[in-house]
């Protein structure tokens, strides 16, 4: 089983493209509570194309609804931000898609686990200037999140007990209905007039 750093950099080997819940962030021990097996990260997708190429965005935040959390294989509790991503598809996620993910935050604060409130409560990410310029205005928005600390920071999360796991789980846009769908709303202006925020929920987890 691979160390920390190697299965952060290592290609995906799986993808999980129609659940309802998942594991928006996680990882999980081998055998011995030393090394890792999986590492999961999780990629959104958001129809912005009706903003149009004009548009002037002066604030945006992403939410993901959450459902449980754990922390069993880890010294240090997993968190969340969200950074960009690049499947190869604007509608499906395929395994390769796990390594798309960049290093840049879009947002400046990350959500802790102990503000990943379960039961369904909705946890914001107000985008800095780099979550804003990544929004596409005549396209897809294509939006990752992945542990804060650990993933992205590359700190070692440190040993838990053997075949244990840490996640955050939250509720993905296959999931029946929109009352816990992903969301990102954008304010803009077009032409020095301030529209309502657009409320735009194709997310795909």
């Amino acid at each position: 089983a691979p160390d920390w750093a190697t299965i952060r950099a290592a290609a995906g080997v799986d993808s999980d493209d129609d659940t309802t819940t998942g594991y928006i962030v996680g990882f999980q021990h081998n055998s011995t509570g030393v090394n890792w097996v999986n590492l999961n990260r999780s990629i959104f997708l958001f129809d912005t194309s009706d903003l149009t190429a004009d548009a002037v965005i002066s604030a945006a935040v992403m939410s993901i609804a959450s459902l449980q959390r754990a922390n069993a294989a880890a010294a240090t509790n997993p968190d969340i931000n969200i950074y960009s991503s690049n499947p190869a598809s604007n509608t499906a996620l395929a395994a390769g898609d796990f390594d798309s993910l960049g290093t840049t935050k879009f947002c400046d604060t990350a959500i802790t686990y102990a503000n990943w409130t379960p039961g369904g409560t909705y946890h914001d990410w107000t985008f800095n200037a780099a979550g804003k310029a990544a929004i596409s205005k005549t396209s897809i928005t294509k939006l990752g999140a992945k542990d804060y600390t650990s993933d992205a920071g590359g700190v070692d999360p440190g040993n838990g007990a053997p075949y244990s796991e840490s996640y955050l789980i939250g509720y993905l846009a296959d999931y029946t209905g929109t009352t816990y769908d992903p969301r990102l709303v954008v304010t803009y202006t077009l032409g020095g007039t301030t529209l309502n925020p657009t409320l735009l929920l194709m997310g795909v987890g």
